[in-house]
């Protein structure tokens, strides 16, 4: 460097009364089969901090360079003939541009001296690496070549053969494979996308990544040359070529690497540190980084609990470098970079979700090898399909709007997709709301998981390999979870973007999601909120409310991703964790017999080391996580490792659920509460002046005669809704009462009172159960309506407020079910133990099993009680006949014997 003019290097004393003199400490960064790069800390003297930005910073836009090249390449019509890649590096790289000589002191080095040797200072006469100004100053130069180079192409000017041509073109391959080895038999039958512009001109392109110069063109050898002299003429254009009088300058392209071919034209070329075949159109690390992944993974031993700052940062910077073109990798980082809040000193610990990540990844690295990344997943082009989706509390759902050109999959052509899908109890329990600020999941968890089965269920009906698809959502925070691909949170998102990176991987599509608002995404609102209709309803509803061409395509998710996604929202990670444990991979692929590790899973499951709770589960329980874990292999792509070769549940696994299944404790039947129960509180509640109290006791009322669950009644956060005020009618004989305008009066006449049905469980959405009244002046379901809709009324309350609805000083209280559950057995208590009941037996679930009993007892048909009930089995019948006192006392009086003579003990 010395040599060359670029440095200089000078004794202390002659410098240390320069003006401005600030010494900096160098460094060298390691490269690979090159020499080290001498680097210097400018930021150690606060020299990038004092340094005016008076340079052109937009120069630099080599941030996508790569996808730019990628996009030249699919965009080449074939019938130009193959894409020839090709680069030229600049020698020498920043050390091309001089500095400002008054500027030299302030970038001064301490080079090292040997011991005893007067200290010495070197002083750079060039750009120095290191320094803030020197990216954007040397881009400004190379990011102008390029301009000039792609100037002359697109005018197709003549240019004159450069000196360096034909050494350049010495190792140029224009022979390009016609069956090329990295192209896998599972894309043979993928059609190009007809988005692609056809027909194009034939490609001729120049960009640049910092001193890296890229070039991209068709034709004939003639063409390719043209091209080729053209970028070198413009590099001569800006850094002067070399002359007579040059003996130490170098020329300004790398003759060294011109050499080694990096200037040839060839349809496999190494470019930016990545492997590009342009005639199977695929991009791949090369084996050099294969072998670092492979390093860098190794590196952190499966049980390892905590690794240094600083090797993390190096970690994360490199799996971030080669997750550029492995698609589903982005999807991978969230867990990896939460672990850098957890810092404790100089160390990060390494949890499970760390692990898993990390896991993953030793996924993809064994997967490179069979699974090339093709280009066309990784350049976007115009959508194949539209689409809309939305979640709510109740469920999620949406619709796809798909291209003609897409080939469908066991539906109608073009036809558009509606799905819907309900969250179990399990997922609505966690929800956070007002009256449950303690959830674990929020709406924008919930729209985030819907974006997911949205593209699962474009995937599994249309073949959208390698096609760009349009999601829509009006979540800001899903729509940038999605966008970004990662995030430091530790709660539900990362769990559920890994499964997004992994579904992206194994479908090939290419993924892009944008904005709408809430307002204009009728069909997705509708589609997320209209459970109370049967699918029949479903589908008629949105084929009459949004009519198109072809009809609507009602269709579901896969019963495998939506495990996965459940699993994903409860944060259910207990195979993780046990693999980690024992050491072994997820997948278990080096294991002929899996089975002895999913039995040992299920025991730890069942005992609770391994439940979400920390609590022995029961079978069912067991059989769930299990099933979950079946369903993940499957998902990934590999064999469910429950299955025998006939595809059973192995009978070892059945035989251990059976035996969890006899160890269950009994089933805890609720009992139903006496009657005589129900008329003590109907009878003391004319007494009670707490509008909250009076309110339970109308409920309970009400829940009895109805057969109502606890959700519909009160506001527990069930699988079920609660009624409505705008769910009632009264009628005085034939006559409907219009209850907004009707007076106190008028609603105390009331003889039939009915409930409509929208979302509650079971029920046929606007169908109508009635009662009339029940003689008994406190025990009546009619007046018990009427009290809770007068009261509602006096307090202007809107149609949609529930009925367990109670306003104690003009403020709305909710009934509980705690509330119930206190009132009966506060009764129990009262009435005494002649009863035959204990508090502790009575709760808000019993209503429902005591309304049905007192219809049985007054025989009633089963086929009413349980039409009105709304069961969908006689289950529940059959113990209610055995609970039924009145039913079951007098059948051993029926018995026949053969002699009325008693029995005595020689009869045995």
């Amino acid at each position: 460097m010395i040599n060359k003019g670029q440095w200089t290097i000078l004794p202390y004393s002659l410098v240390k009364q320069f003006t401005n003199l600030r010494l900096s400490p160098p460094g060298v960064v390691p490269q690979r089969d090159r020499r080290p790069r001498w680097i210097v800390d400018y930021s150690f003297y606060n020299v990038n901090q004092d340094t005016l930005p008076l340079v052109a910073e937009d120069a630099m836009q080599f941030g996508h360079a790569l996808a730019r090249v990628l996009r030249h390449i699919l965009l080449a019509d074939p019938r130009n003939g193959p894409v020839y890649l090709m680069k030229l590096d600049i020698a020498d790289g920043f050390y091309r541009i001089d500095l400002n000589p008054e500027d030299i002191p302030k970038l001064g080095v301490v080079f090292p001296s040997p011991p005893g040797v007067e200290p010495l200072v070197a002083l750079p006469l060039v750009l120095p690496m290191g320094w803030k100004n020197s990216p954007p100053a040397f881009c400004t130069a190379t990011e102008t070549i390029a301009d000039l180079a792609n100037s002359q192409l697109q005018k197709s000017c003549a240019v004159r053969p450069h000196v360096l041509g034909p050494r350049a073109g010495r190792l140029d391959d224009l022979r390009p494979e016609k069956n090329p080895t990295r192209e896998p038999k599972a894309y043979e039958t993928i059609q190009p996308d007809p988005c692609l512009p056809r027909p194009a001109p034939p490609v001729a392109e120049v960009d640049v990544y910092v001193d890296d110069f890229l070039g991209v063109a068709q034709g004939d050898k003639a063409r390719l040359n043209q091209v080729r002299d053209t970028m070198l003429h413009s590099v001569d254009s800006v850094f002067r070529p070399n002359d007579a009088m040059d003996t130490v300058r170098a020329e300004p392209v790398s003759l060294k690497k011109l050499d080694k071919g990096d200037a040839a034209w060839k349809t496999r070329h190494t470019i930016l540190g990545w492997d590009i075949d342009t005639t199977a159109k695929t991009i791949a690390l090369p084996p050099h980084r294969v072998a670092r992944l492979r390093e860098i993974l190794d590196s952190v031993a499966p049980d390892q609990r905590r690794i240094g700052v600083t090797k993390w940062h190096g970690i994360l910077g490199e799996l971030r470098s080669m997750s550029l073109a492995l698609p589903g990798s982005r999807g991978l980082f969230s867990h990896l970079q939460a672990a850098l809040q957890q810092r404790k000193g100089g160390r990060i610990p390494l949890n499970r979700e760390v692990h898993q990540a990390l896991t993953d990844f030793r996924w993809i690295l064994e997967n490179i090898a069979l699974r090339p990344t093709r280009i066309a997943e990784l350049v976007p082009l115009l959508p194949s399909a539209l689409g809309y989706h939305d979640a709510s509390g109740a469920g999620t759902g949406g619709v796809w709007f798909p291209a003609d050109h897409l080939v469908s999959r066991g539906v109608t052509k073009s036809a558009p997709l509606l799905w819907r899908y309900q969250w179990p109890e399990e997922i609505r329990a966690e929800l956070v709301t007002d009256q449950n600020p303690q959830g674990s999941i929020s709406i924008s968890d919930l729209e985030l998981a819907g974006g997911l089965l949205h593209l699962d269920v474009l995937c599994q009906h249309y073949d959208i390999r390698e096609r760009t698809i349009l999601s829509k959502t009006d979540n800001l925070a899903a729509l940038y979870w999605q966008r970004k691909g990662s995030t430091t949170s530790s709660k539900v998102p990362p769990y559920l973007l890994r499964l997004f990176g992994i579904h992206q991987r194994l479908h090939h599509y290419v993924p892009r999601h944008d904005y709408i608002p809430g307002g204009s995404n009728p069909l997705a609102d509708d589609a997320s909120r209209l459970f109370h209709l049967s699918n029949h309803d479903f589908l008629n509803y949105f084929n009459s409310t949004y009519p198109q061409e072809t009809s609507f395509q009602c269709v579901t998710p896969t019963p495998s991703l939506l495990s996965a996604v459940i699993s994903a929202l409860l944060k259910k990670q207990a195979w993780c964790q046990y693999t980690a444990e024992l050491g072994v991979d997820p997948f278990l692929e080096t294991l002929q017999d899996k089975i002895p590790i999913l039995q040992v899973f299920l025991y730890r499951v069942r005992s609770g080391s391994l439940a979400r709770n920390r609590s022995a589960v029961l079978s069912r329980t067991a059989e769930d996580y299990l099933r979950s874990v079946g369903q993940t292999f499957a998902l990934l792509g590999h064999k469910d490792p429950r299955l025998n070769s006939i595809g059973k549940v192995d009978y070892r696994l059945n035989r251990m659920l059976r035996s969890f299944t006899k160890d269950d404790p009994p089933p805890n039947r609720v009992k139903p509460v006496p009657i005589q129960v129900l008329r003590h509180i109907a009878h003391r509640a004319t007494t009670w002046t707490n509008h909250v109290e009076r309110a339970t006791a109308d409920m309970i009322i009400l829940a009895f005669f109805f057969l109502l669950r606890p959700g519909e009644y009160t506001a527990n956060r069930s699988d079920t809704s609660p009624f409505r005020l705008q769910d009632v009618q009264l009628f005085i004989g034939p006559v409907r009462l219009d209850i907004p305008t009707a007076t106190p009066q008028q609603l105390m006449q009331a003889t039939f009172a009915t409930l409509t049905f929208t979302t509650q469980k079971n029920g046929v959405a606007n169908e109508v159960i009635g009662h009339s009244r029940s003689g008994d002046l406190y025990l009546c379901p009619v007046l018990a309506l009427v009290r809770r809709i007068i009261h509602l009324k006096q307090n202007a309350a809107p149609p949609g407020t529930p009925l367990a609805t109670a306003y104690q000083d003009e403020i709305p209280v909710a009934i509980l079910p705690a509330h119930i559950t206190q009132t009966l057995r506060l009764a129990v208590t009262s009435l005494g133990p002649s009863l035959g009941f204990l508090p502790s037996d009575v709760s808000a679930r019993c209503l429902r099993a005591a309304g049905a009993t007192a219809l049985l007892c007054a025989n009633v048909d089963s086929c009413f009680i349980q039409l009105l009930g709304r069961w969908h089995s006689d289950q529940m019948l059959s113990y209610l006949h055995l609970q039924a006192q009145p039913l079951m006392k007098h059948f051993s009086h029926k018995k026949e014997f053969p002699s009325k003579r008693p029995i005595s003990s020689n009869t045995w």
